[in-house]
């Protein structure tokens, strides 16, 4: 019987051979040339793209390094300035408002000193004379009292400016900027000066005593218009004197308002000379509220 064709008889030398082959180059190259592992032993390797350096060129941006987490950058706040800055500042201010303050008074008082000179002469003796203290309310009443009314808008700011000088001497301070302080003392003093006229006209309209009313009335804007030039020159000083002077410049000062003071209320009560007898407790009302009360008031926000 004849030997059969079979095909795996004559493949059987190639296999052997191929596996010969294959198991040869396991052995040159030292492992399983299909093992993964050797390669991801491999440290990572930085991008290409290597970071620039600092070339001092705005436009050149740098990248984050790989796997760092980014901060939010924040933005520095404002700067101030110190605290000795800014009180330093203040201070300047508040000189230079009480400089402006003093050289404007000067120079309006001698403007309306040159413009009304008479009115300002008879004003001056009609602060002496009670007679003719009443011919200037006959002439204010006939149109001419505006000097008068100018020369004691100028007390109102003096005024002002010395309690705003009280204030700082005895270390109350009223608002940090000068001209707000300032500003605050001018309208006291004003609010309770057309205040003390007000209540006076009030009082003409409910009692018979229009004409007298309206003469005291006339009597403070006079002596006010006389403490006004006194509280130029007692400003200046207490402004600009040496600092151990200050002290006795301004208790010094309050001697001639007392007198002043005093000197007014009398003549009021000689204008009123024929209601005194029958109204004596409407008398004392009258001055413990309109004449001594806002004096307290001013004298304690000046000490604080």
């Amino acid at each position: 019987m004849k030997a059969c064709f079979s095909p795996i008889r004559w493949l059987r030398p190639g296999l052997c051979i191929l596996a010969l082959l294959f198991t040869l180059s396991g052995i040159g190259q030292g492992g399983n040339p299909f093992e993964l592992s050797p390669r991801l032993a491999e440290p990572a390797r930085e991008d290409s793209v290597a970071a620039p350096s600092d070339t001092g060129n705005p436009f050149d941006l740098s990248a984050p390094a790989s796997g760092a987490a980014q901060q939010p950058t924040k933005v520095a706040p404002a700067k101030q300035a110190p605290a000795p800055v800014r009180a330093a500042q203040l201070e300047a201010t508040n000189w230079r408002a009480l400089l402006i303050t003093i050289i404007g008074s000067l120079l309006v008082f001698t403007i309306l000193l040159t413009l009304f000179r008479p009115q300002f002469g008879r004003a001056y003796r009609a602060f002496l004379n009670d007679n003719l203290l009443g011919q200037l309310q006959r002439e204010r009443e006939g149109g001419g009292g505006l000097p008068y009314y100018l020369f004691y808008g100028l007390f109102l700011i003096n005024g002002g400016l010395f309690l705003y000088l009280l204030s700082q001497f005895f270390g109350y301070r009223i608002h940090p900027n000068g001209w707000i302080a300032l500003g605050y003392c001018v309208g006291a003093v004003t609010a309770a000066f057309l205040g003390k006229h007000l209540l006076i006209s009030i009082l003409s309209y409910i009692f018979p005593i229009e004409k007298e009313a309206r003469l005291y009335n006339f009597t403070i804007i006079v002596f006010s218009i006389m403490l006004g030039v006194y509280l130029i020159v007692v400003n200046m000083m207490i402004a600009y004197a040496p600092e151990h002077l200050t002290k006795y410049i301004i208790f010094g000062s309050f001697i001639p308002f007392g007198a002043t003071y005093i000197f007014r209320t009398l003549r009021g009560l000689f204008l009123a000379r024929r209601f005194l007898a029958f109204h004596k407790f409407h008398f004392l009302l009258y001055i413990c509220t309109v004449e001594i009360a806002p004096v307290l008031v001013l004298v304690r926000l000046a000490m604080g």
